[in-house]
C-alpha cells in the first residue's frame, strides 16, 4: 500500500462519521488466542519461534503493558466483547450466561453490526464455549464457526478414547461427574497435518470467509473474529512444532515459592492443571524438573503451533489485497503461569496470568513495528475499534470502563491514562491497579469494610519475579494507588438471572428451601450455598436429587432420592433430622449437625460456579429451569 494511499485511508476514518456508507468503512480483523502470554520474538522472548506473529508486529504498534481484566477464559472475552469489567457486571465465573445478566447488552459486533453496517462473522474460540457456557451466538449475524478447544488425537492420551475431564468441561457433558472421568493427557505431539487439529481448521475457514469478504469489496465491510485455542492445555500440536524447540535450553521458572508475606487468599497450587496426566493430582510442591521441561516445552511448541495458523491468515489478507483498509488486532485472552511461584496456569492476580500481547495494524494510523508503554486493557478495544472505524462513540446499556487507544496509536509516546486495572475473584475479591512499577492487589469481600482488606504490593523495578509482599514496608505506595483504586465504582457481587445473589444467614439455623424445578438433565445444582468449608448442596446426581453439608471441608450426602424430570420441592434441615419432599413424597435422613458458620460464598441457585459446597466439581450448572425458590430460617429450638 502506498503512502499517499495510506494517508488517503486515514484521512477517511478520521473525518467519517455516522453518516458514512457502509463500503467507506475499513474492515476488523479481530484475532483472539487463548492462553498466549507475550513469550513471542517480538516482545523479546529469545527462545520463540512465531515468525508471523513477529511480522505482523513488524506493521503494528505493539503494546508492552496489556492487561487482561481477569485471567479467567469467559470473563475476560466478556470484557474485551462489552468494553465492560467483570466488576462493572458481575460476570466473573466461567459458567456466567451474558444473556441471563445483561439480556439487553451490545457486544462490540452487534454494534459495529448496528451503526456501521458490518457483516459480523466468529470461527474457533471467541466466547467460552463450556463450563455450562453456550457462547453468544446473538452477537454475530453468521452461524459461528465452532470447533474443539480440548483435543486428541492418540488414543494414548485418552486411556482408549474415553471422555476426559477437561474435554467434559469444554462439551458441557456430565458436568456434575467431573471426578468420575479420566485424566487426559497434558501434552501428546503427533506427525500429522495442520487441519488435524481444530486450529488449522480455524484458519482453513477463515481464509475461507476472507475470500468470501472480498468479493464483497465495495459493498460491506467485515468484522470477522477468530479465535485460537493453543496453546490452552492440553499441549496438543503436530511434532513438527515441538522440533522448533531444544527442551534443555528452554527457561525453568527461576523462582517457584509464593510471595514472602503475600495473604492467603492470593496464593494458588493445583487448579486447572491438576485435570491433566501425568501432573501430580496433589501439587503442593514444585513438579519434577523433567515434567517441568515438558509442559514449557509444549507451551512453546503450541505458540509456534498457532503462529502458522495465524501466518495462513495474514498471508490471506495480503494476497486478496484486503490489507489496505483492513485494521488487524491480535489479543491474548490472559497470561499463563509456567512455575513461576509454583503456579501453572492462569486464575491469580499475578504478572504472568495477567500481562497479554495486544498488537494493532491500523494501515494510516500506526507506525509499524513501535511500540508503547501505555498501559492498556482488553475493555480499550471496544471503543479504540469504534473510533478507528468512524463509529459514533459507543453508547450502550452496559458501562463501557475502556477509554479508546487512538491518540497512542498516531503517537505511541501520548498517554491516555497512567496504569491498569484487573480483578480476580476467590474466596475475597481481589482488585488491582498496575503501573509501570509497581502493582497494588486489594483483597477484600464484596461489601466489606475497609480494615477488613489485605494488600499486596509489588515493585517490578526491583523484584520483577514478584518475590515479596512490600504493603507493610511502602506504606505511601499503598496509600497512592489505594486512592487510584478508591475512584472505580464499587464492584457489583456474582450475578445470577439479572439479580445479586441472595445470601441467607444460616449459621446455627435451621433452613427451609423450596421451589420448583423444571426440564431438568440428570446432573446439576438446584440450590447451593457455601463453598469449601462449609455449606450445604440441593442437586442432581444420574437424576438422583441429592442433598449434601460440608462441614470443615468434608462432605456427607444425607439424602439421594429419585427425581422426575419436573418437580416440586421442600427440604427442611434441623440439627436432627433431613426431610426432603419431591412431589409431596416425603424422604428423611439423619443430620450431620447445623452449619456452625456463615458460609463465605454467597447462594446460588440453577448453578454452583466457584467452589463446590457439596460432593462434585464446579462449576456444576443445572440444564433446566429452578423458580420460585424461598428460604427460610429459624433458630434451633
Amino acid at each position: 500500500m502506498s503512502v499517499s494511499r495510506c494517508a488517503t485511508w486515514a484521512l477517511l476514518v478520521t473525518l467519517c462519521s455516522a453518516t458514512c456508507s457502509a463500503a467507506q468503512r475499513p474492515n476488523v480483523l479481530l484475532i483472539l488466542v487463548d492462553d498466549l502470554k507475550p513469550a513471542l520474538g517480538c516482545y523479546g522472548d529469545p527462545h520463540a519461534r512465531t515468525p508471523h506473529i513477529d511480522a505482523l508486529a513488524k506493521r503494528s504498534l505493539r503494546f508492552d503493558l496489556a492487561y487482561c481484566n481477569q485471567a479467567v477464559c469467559a470473563p475476560s472475552r466478556f470484557t474485551l466483547m462489552l468494553g465492560a469489567h467483570s466488576t462493572s457486571t458481575g460476570l466473573y465465573g466461567l459458567g456466567s450466561q451474558l444473556r441471563e445478566i445483561l439480556p439487553n447488552a451490545v457486544t462490540m459486533p452487534q454494534y459495529f453490526a448496528k451503526h456501521g453496517g458490518y457483516r459480523t462473522e466468529s470461527l474457533g474460540k471467541v466466547f467460552h464455549i463450556g463450563h455450562g457456557n453456550y457462547g453468544d451466538p446473538a452477537s454475530f449475524m453468521a452461524p459461528h464457526f465452532h470447533d474443539k478447544v480440548i483435543e486428541y488425537l492418540d488414543p494414548r492420551s485418552t486411556e482408549g478414547g474415553q471422555l476426559t475431564r477437561e474435554e467434559a468441561y469444554f462439551t458441557n457433558q456430565k458436568l456434575g461427574q467431573i471426578r468420575s472421568l479420566p485424566r487426559g493427557a497434558a501434552y501428546e505431539s503427533p506427525a500429522v497435518e495442520d487441519d488435524a487439529y481444530a486450529d488449522g481448521r480455524v484458519a482453513n475457514e477463515a481464509i475461507r470467509r476472507l475470500r468470501q469478504a472480498a468479493q464483497r469489496t465495495g459493498e460491506q465491510p467485515f468484522f470477522i473474529t477468530v479465535g485460537f485455542a493453543r496453546p490452552h492445555l492440553p499441549f496438543s500440536a503436530p511434532q513438527k512444532y515441538w522440533d522448533l524447540h531444544d527442551p534443555d535450553k528452554l527457561p525453568l521458572p527461576q523462582h517457584e515459592e509464593l510471595p514472602v508475606d503475600a495473604p492467603a487468599v492470593a496464593g494458588k497450587r493445583g487448579g486447572e492443571i491438576s485435570n491433566y496426566a501425568p501432573v501430580p493430582t496433589a501439587a503442593d510442591g514444585p513438579f519434577e524438573t523433567s515434567l517441568q521441561r515438558k509442559l514449557i516445552h509444549g507451551y512453546y511448541a503450541s505458540a509456534s503451533f498457532v503462529d502458522a495458523q495465524i501466518g495462513k491468515v495474514l498471508a490471506a489478507v495480503d494476497q486478496l489485497e484486503l490489507s489496505q483498509n483492513t485494521i488487524i488486532v491480535l489479543w491474548g485472552d490472559h497470561g499463563f503461569h509456567l512455575g513461576d511461584l509454583g503456579i501453572w496456569t492462569k486464575h491469580t492476580n499475578y504478572e504472568q496470568a495477567n500481562r497479554i500481547p495486544i498488537l494493532i495494524s491500523a494501515p494510516g494510523v500506526t507506525a509499524g513495528g513501535t511500540s508503547t508503554r501505555q498501559p492498556a486493557e482488553s475493555v480499550d478495544l471496544f471503543p479504540t475499534l469504534v473510533e478507528l472505524a468512524g463509529l459514533p462513540a459507543p453508547d450502550v446499556p452496559q458501562p463501557i470502563d475502556g477509554v479508546s487507544l487512538v491518540p497512542v496509536l498516531k503517537d505511541p509516546t501520548s498517554r491516555v491514562r497512567d496504569h491498569a486495572y484487573h480483578a480476580y475473584p476467590r474466596r475475597k475479591l481481589g482488585r488491582a491497579i498496575r503501573t509501570d512499577r509497581y502493582r497494588l492487589v486489594e483483597w477484600r469481600s464484596i461489601g466489606a469494610s475497609d480494615d477488613t482488606a489485605e494488600y499486596e504490593l509489588y515493585d517490578y523495578t526491583s523484584d520483577p519475579l514478584e518475590t515479596r509482599n512490600l504493603a507493610a514496608t511502602h506504606p505511601k505506595v499503598v496509600a497512592q494507588l489505594r486512592r487510584i483504586l478508591a475512584t472505580y465504582p464499587k464492584p457489583v457481587s456474582r450475578r445470577r438471572n439479572g439479580s445479586a445473589s441472595q445470601s441467607p444467614k444460616i449459621a446455627k439455623q435451621c433452613v427451609t428451601i423450596s421451589g420448583h424445578v423444571a426440564s431438568a438433565d440428570a446432573t446439576g445444582v438446584v440450590v447451593a450455598q457455601g463453598g469449601q468449608q462449609y455449606g450445604y448442596a440441593l442437586h442432581l446426581v444420574n437424576r438422583q436429587l441429592s442433598f449434601d453439608v460440608r462441614l470443615a471441608g468434608k462432605v456427607q450426602r444425607v439424602l439421594s432420592v429419585a427425581a422426575p424430570q419436573e418437580f416440586d420441592f421442600e427440604l427442611d434441615f434441623t440439627a436432627k433430622k433431613v426431610t426432603l419432599r419431591v412431589n409431596q413424597k416425603e424422604f428423611q435422613g439423619k443430620s450431620p449437625g447445623l452449619i456452625p458458620v456463615q458460609p463465605q460464598d454467597g447462594m446460588q441457585i440453577g448453578r454452583d460456579e466457584q467452589s463446590a459446597a457439596g460432593d462434585y466439581t464446579a462449576p456444576n450448572p443445572l440444564k433446566g429451569k429452578v423458580s420460585g425458590v424461598k428460604v427460610r430460617t429459624r433458630p434451633s429450638p
